[in-house]
């Protein structure tokens, strides 16, 4: 599973040009990207109730609780740096959140979300525990840790993406990829502005420069 492979390599690698400051600080709003929940509820609503098996349960509750994790690090970090990009992706996040929350209402699943901090899935809580003790360490690797959650949700939900023909879902998890690509953006943005190379540790070569060599993402359901 590529969430949990994600940081089997990943490392610091990218010299420090500069050393990180306010002045670095991108904001972002427009890589922020939020999503208008009651909408995204009336088109998953609309459709049709099909079956769901194993994999796209197994898929829905574990793309909630992923999206938890970023929202969860995000604001950890946001509380320690006070870094905009923290603040606005972390709000963001809630409502990533909430969308994937909109299916399991549909799909009357249980739902694993705990307190923040805190994962029914095992190894989701060992690596959002891993990932905050390395983000606590400086405020640069912070930022790759954001970089390279957002490459793992693209891939998440690319790998989840081909393993579903619901249109529900795959309207949800088609929404959820704006935003991680958009977010990419701003985290790698947020690390050039520093002078720090940051080198892909889950997509392709190939495809993270496609992403981050173009602009931000629009798309339905956006706010």
């Amino acid at each position: 599973m590529a969430v949990l492979a994600a940081f089997a390599a990943f490392g610091s690698a990218g010299a420090l040009a500069m050393p990180p400051s306010e002045a670095g600080d991108v904001q972002d709003e427009s890589s922020a990207t939020f999503f208008d929940v009651v909408s995204i509820r009336d088109a998953v609503e609309a459709m049709e109730k099909e079956d769901l098996n194993e994999s796209e349960t197994s898929g829905i509750l574990f793309m909630r609780e992923e999206e938890k994790l970023a929202r969860d690090a995000y604001q950890v970090f946001n509380e320690t740096y006070g870094l905009r990009v923290f603040g606005n992706i972390g709000a963001a996040e809630e409502t990533h959140m909430e969308s994937m929350g909109v299916l399991i209402d549909k799909y009357e699943l249980d739902d694993p979300i705990l307190e923040a901090g805190n994962f029914s899935d095992p190894d989701l809580q060992d690596l959002y525990d891993d990932l905050v003790a390395q983000g606590s360490s400086s405020l640069e690797e912070a930022l790759r840790v954001g970089a390279a959650i957002e490459e793992t949700d693209i891939q998440d939900l690319e790998d989840r993406l081909a393993e579903t023909d619901n249109e529900d879902i795959s309207l949800v998890y088609q929404a959820l990829l704006r935003g991680s690509r958009n977010h990419l953006r701003a985290f790698v943005n947020n690390l050039e502005r520093r002078g720090i190379e940051y080198s892909p540790s889950v997509l392709s070569s190939e495809e993270f420069d496609e992403i981050v060599s173009s602009g931000n993402e629009r798309g339905p359901y956006q706010t």
